[in-house]
């Protein structure tokens, strides 16, 4: 079972204002791009600092991001849990890889 959660662009922007939810947005849309570019090379969903560099972001930009999303969504989910299934899916991945990643990112610290 699939443990997406809906979220509104209107609740980011209550959350955590309009910059912010632009950050946010702008950093699932890059990480998408990255999970398509790098899935034949990785194999899996890239980790946060494979996305970072693959992006080419500097620390602090990745910082900006990585807050401006939790600003809008709240620390306890990442990107990979408000994508469905269906769309990564559509790029190839399965939900084990998708969860197997959540894990990874939350065993990481902020």
């Amino acid at each position: 079972m699939a443990r997406t959660r809906k979220i509104t662009a209107y609740e980011m922007i209550l959350n955590g204002g309009l910059v912010n939810f632009r950050r946010a947005v702008r950093h699932a849309a890059r990480y998408g791009t990255a999970c398509t570019a790098l899935r034949d090379e990785l194999g899996r969903l890239p980790t946060l600092q494979e996305y970072w560099e693959f992006e080419g972001l500097s620390r602090a930009q990745a910082f900006r991001e990585q807050q401006a999303w939790q600003r809008c969504v709240g620390k306890e989910l990442t990107v990979l849990d408000v994508v469905s299934e269906d769309a990564l899916a559509a790029k190839g991945f399965s939900e084990e890889q998708r969860e197997d990643a959540i894990a990874a990112w939350l065993a990481k610290p902020s």
